[in-house]
């Protein structure tokens, strides 16, 4: 019976950045040798989900003594392009009255049985084919036509319901083993720690924090929730209905928060078919540094001496610091280390590290450099506020998105890029910030809070200003929201507030390459283009940024504010010239500027190289692996039968992935080990038994479908409306495979593509 591989139909997000990664310690052999294993692997794991899906109609249909002339991986059909024919079988072979054989297409399996065909152009040939007819009986008689009694059609309803159904039990069956394998090897998780919160984003507003733990989202409730799956249970909640909040309940220090939480699909890529809803948060990291580098690409291709950093470092202390440990790990955090480092943006830090060699691990000082910040040449106005903190400063000071900034410490703002920078430079040290609010209506007189760390007031020169005092905490992460699209802004640190960046030019920077080439203050930035000329330039873009959309014209908009460009300059290499498109009387002129080290600022991301945080469930008997794999399969079904739901109503079609999106995934899963690759099959095997088991003509559904009525009206379904609607079940699958297919040339080349 023919069984169509399906498409990962619970997968909502593409983590392709994890997928084909360069091997820069390695040799090319040694790189392409890894990948050829894995590929190997993913096959070998493939084709056994198929074959143990068709292996449990084969074992039925033998059980009840049906012939079973083919039994195939893969499907032998013809292929011909033009004058070229290539063959339809990898290898095949007979033993006994079977035909076994793995075919060219890899897209499916299938077990041909005696008088059954899903080929609807073969049906009636195959119908006549198991038939013969008695001569001597009369006319009118039943019993003139028999049926091969070694033919599936001639058993009875309730054995060929066993067999239909007998390939998705298999597979649910070895669903469950190949999760409790996976679980007694032990499986490596993302523990749904939060590593940092996006400002102004959905998180942020709530007072979620790094280092909380989420417990809940939506309907699962789980102490041991998977980061990527509270990822994905939220993006199937923003495709079911995007307006509607999403029930998340997170941990801190013991006592559990629940909240309703309202999230986001402004960071989906503007081109995005299906935006994704997301609260903002990403997961967590540890102070280890990777095993391929230890500074990220953008600071290694500057041969920048920041330190003897070396990978499989730990870090441990901050200038005599000891950093702390979070309650769900006995290592330090990489939002601990942040925080401490972040304030020191503009200072050489000595790292206290732990280094392990030859078994032995011993400790080292490390000192390391500060980065410097790199500009356009030009300071940029602030457009006002975007977002407030629940029971924040700025909440209780009565601010409110669409107030002005007007002053720090009594001085105007310079320039709305660097703020939070000038904030910073203030750790621990009390300063004040000027509102104008947004509309004219008066404030309710005066307020001051009597902590030692905040206090506010409204200014008593205008009704229509307020002013936020508060002391600046000694620690705090500054968040970069690099290639994130349409960022809600800046956040200042300790104030509960993020406001955006205009893209008026506020001045331009004295004998930068923008003044010589006669931008000035009052511009309107239109649109950007990097534009890389000398080899060096191109060379290093490759490298590091490796994305052709980057090297167009792009207009300064909501999903690309002067906010993203700035944070893509610290990628880039001083000197790289970029196109700059002003708005100035009226008119679109066409200007350069360069990519320039600022003179005083620090970019407070030292590009560090650290590992994501990770843990491993190992079950502690067979008993606990068995409760734990029947505990994934059924999560997994759940998955399944949600995106289904969603996919019925039409709100994820766009979502569907094909061979390409299963290819990706499962190489992924096999380069991370086999318990990954194991959870992947278990996925798949979910994915497997439930579309099969859709009630489409073709699939093994259909068949039960057509059995039930066959019960119920005590006659098999009419041959002629059999084949026309199975036809019709193998034209929709059909097309269902080719928006895949499409679906994954879209998702695929815009990741290889840039």
């Amino acid at each position: 019976m023919l069984e169509p591989v399906d498409f990962p139909l619970s997968t909502l997000c593409l983590d392709l950045s994890t997928w084909i990664f360069a091997a820069t310690e390695a040799s090319l052999l040694t790189t392409w040798s890894s990948r050829l294993y894995n590929i190997l692997l993913v096959a070998l794991g493939l084709g056994f989900v198929i074959f143990v899906h068709e292996l449990g109609h084969f074992l039925a249909a033998k059980l009840f003594g049906v012939k079973c002339e083919k039994f195939y991986v893969g499907f032998d059909v013809p292929i011909k392009i033009g004058p070229l024919k290539l063959p339809s079988k990898l290898l095949h072979f007979q033993w006994g009255e079977t035909e076994y054989g793995i075919g060219m297409i890899p897209l499916g399996g299938y077990v041909k049985m005696l008088g059954q065909d899903d080929d609807p152009r073969r049906l009636k040939e195959e119908a006549e084919r198991i038939r013969t007819e008695n001569p001597n009986a009369p006319s009118d008689d039943p019993s003139r036509i028999k049926l091969d009694p070694r033919s599936y059609p001639a058993k009875p309803v309730f054995a060929r319901m066993i067999i239909i159904s007998a390939g998705v039990i298999m597979n649910l069956i070895f669903g469950v083993l190949m999760a409790a394998m996976a679980f007694k090897l032990g499986v490596p998780y993302d523990p749904a720690v939060i590593g940092e919160v996006i400002p102004g984003d959905p998180a942020w507003k709530s007072g979620i924090q790094a280092g909380d733990k989420i417990v809940q989202v939506a309907s699962v409730n789980d102490d041991q929730l998977s980061f990527n799956d509270m990822r994905q249970k939220v993006a199937l909640s923003g495709i079911r209905d995007s307006k509607a909040p999403v029930e998340v309940a997170y941990e801190r220090d013991g006592k559990q928060t629940y909240l309703q939480i309202l999230g986001t699909t402004a960071h989906s890529a503007p081109d995005a078919k299906i935006k994704l809803l997301t609260l903002g948060i990403r997961a967590a990291s540890t102070t280890k540094l990777t095993k391929k580098f230890a500074f990220d690409r953008h600071i290694r291709e500057q041969d920048l001496q920041l330190g003897a950093l070396e990978p499989g470092d730990v870090i441990v202390g901050i200038d005599g610091t000891k950093l702390g440990t979070n309650p769900y790990s006995d290592v330090p955090m990489g939002y601990q280390l942040e925080e401490l480092l972040h304030p020191k943006a503009s200072e050489t830090v000595t790292l206290q590290v732990e280094r392990s060699a030859d078994g032995n691990t011993k400790a080292v000082d490390v000192p390391i450099a500060p980065v410097r910040l790199k500009n356009f040449g030009l300071r940029f106005a602030v457009e006002g506020v975007t977002a407030i903190a629940i029971d924040s400063i700025a909440a209780a000071a009565g601010a409110e998105p669409g107030d002005q900034l007007v002053k720090f410490n009594g001085q105007p703002i310079e320039d709305a890029l660097t703020l939070p920078l000038l904030v910073a430079s203030f750790a621990g040290k009390e300063v004040d910030l000027e509102l104008q609010k947004k509309s004219a209506a008066p404030q309710n007189g005066n307020a001051e809070s009597q902590s030692e760390d905040a206090s506010f007031g409204a200014d008593a020169s205008s009704s229509k200003k307020i002013t936020l005092k508060w002391t600046v905490p000694k620690t705090f992460q500054i968040i970069n929201t690099i290639s994130l699209f349409t960022p809600s802004g800046f956040e200042l640190p300790g104030s509960g507030l993020v406001y955006k960046a205009s893209n008026v030019v506020q001045s331009v920077i004295e004998g930068s390459t923008a003044e010589k080439n006669g931008l000035k203050a009052g511009d309107t930035i239109a649109q950007m283009q990097f534009i890389p000329r000398t080899e060096k330039e191109k060379a290093y873009y490759k490298e590091v940024i490796d994305s052709k959309s980057l090297l167009e014209k792009i207009p300064v908009d909501s999903a690309h504010s002067i906010q993203f460009f700035f944070e893509l300059a610290q990628l880039m290499p001083e000197g790289l010239p970029v196109a700059v498109y002003v708005e100035r009387d009226s008119k679109v002129e066409a200007s350069e500027s360069s990519i320039a080290v600022d003179s005083k600022w620090h970019w407070p991301d030292r590009g560090l190289a650290l590992e994501p945080f990770k843990k491993t469930y190992i079950a502690h008997s067979l008993l606990d692996s068995l409760r734990r794999g029947v505990g994934e399969i059924w999560r997994r079904l759940g998955d399944v039968l949600e995106f289904l739901q969603l996919l019925v109503t039409g709100k994820a079609f766009n979502a569907i992935g094909g061979p390409g999106t299963i290819a990706v995934q499962a190489t992924d899963a096999a380069s991370q080990g086999i318990s990954p690759l194991l959870m992947f099959l278990t996925l798949l095997s979910a994915n497997l038994a439930i579309v099969n088991f859709l009630p489409i003509p073709a699939l093994d559904g259909g068949h039960m479908i057509f059995l039930i009525a066959e019960a119920v009206l005590g006659r098999p379904i009419d041959e002629e409306l059999q084949m026309k609607l199975t036809l019709g079940g193998v034209i929709g699958l059909l097309s269902l495979m080719a928006w895949a297919i499409f679906n994954d040339y879209i998702h695929l080349s815009r990741y290889f593509g840039g």
